[in-house]
C-alpha cells in the first residue's frame, strides 16, 4: 500500500493537502466498513463508545470494536499530510505524544487500566481494552506503541484498505464509487458542464 502515500506525497505539496482533507472526510467509514466484513477479526457496535472522566464529563470516541464477547474502545489518529508527512506511519511512541486532549488521555488511561474508564455505547460496557486505529505503520512501531501504551491491538487504514481489495468487499467498492462520483459531478458542474 505504498502507493497510497505516493498518491498523496507526489506532486506539489498543496495536492497532498486537498486529498488528506478529502481523505479524511470519509476514512472512518473505511474502518467501519472493514470490521463489518465477515473475514474481519473484529465486528463493530455501530454506536460509538463515549467515556466518562472522574468528573462524569463524557468523551465520546471513534469505534468500539467486539471480539469473542468482548468489547474494545477504539480511536483512530489518521493524519497523512500534517506536519510534512511526520505521523502518517507510526513508527515510535513519541508520534502519540502532541495528541493533549483530555478524550485521548482518557483512552490512554483505558489501555493502561481498562475497569478504570466507565463507557457507554447505547448502554454500559465493560470494555476488555482499546486499539488504535493509525494511518499506516510499520512492525517495530506497533510493537513499541502497544508495549508503551497497552494497547490491545494497533490497526491501521491501509491495512483495512489491503485487506478490504482482497477479501472484493462490495460495500468498499460502492462506498468508493459513490464519492468518485460525487465529486466528478461536482467538478463537472464547476466547469459548466451540468
Amino acid at each position: 500500500m505504498d502507493d497510497l502515500a505516493k498518491v498523496f506525497k507526489d506532486g506539489p505539496r498543496e495536492k497532498g493537502s486537498f486529498l488528506s482533507r478529502v481523505f479524511g472526510i470519509f476514512n472512518e467509514e473505511i474502518v467501519r466498513i472493514w470490521a463489518r466484513d465477515v473475514h474481519s477479526p473484529y465486528n463493530i457496535n455501530e454506536n460509538r463508545p463515549t467515556l466518562y472522566d472522574k468528573d462524569n464529563k463524557p468523551y465520546t470516541l471513534d469505534f468500539l470494536f467486539e471480539k469473542n464477547g468482548k468489547y474494545y474502545v477504539s480511536e483512530m489518529k489518521c493524519e497523512i499530510q500534517y506536519n510534512n508527512y511526520r505521523f502518517w506511519r507510526l513508527e515510535n511512541p513519541k508520534q502519540l505524544n502532541h495528541h493533549k486532549k483530555n478524550a485521548f488521555k482518557l483512552f490512554l488511561q483505558a489501555a493502561k487500566e481498562p475497569s478504570s474508564v466507565k463507557v457507554k455505547a447505547g448502554s454500559f460496557v465493560n470494555p476488555a481494552g482499546t486499539v488504535l486505529v493509525w494511518g499506516a505503520a510499520c512492525e517495530e512501531g506497533v510493537q513499541t506503541v502497544k508495549e508503551q501504551y497497552g494497547f490491545s491491538d494497533i490497526l491501521t487504514v491501509e491495512n483495512c484498505i489491503s485487506d478490504l481489495i482482497q477479501w472484493s468487499n462490495s460495500e468498499y467498492v460502492a462506498l468508493l464509487e459513490k464519492y468518485e462520483s460525487w465529486c466528478g459531478s461536482l467538478f463537472e458542474a464547476l466547469k459548466g458542464n451540468n
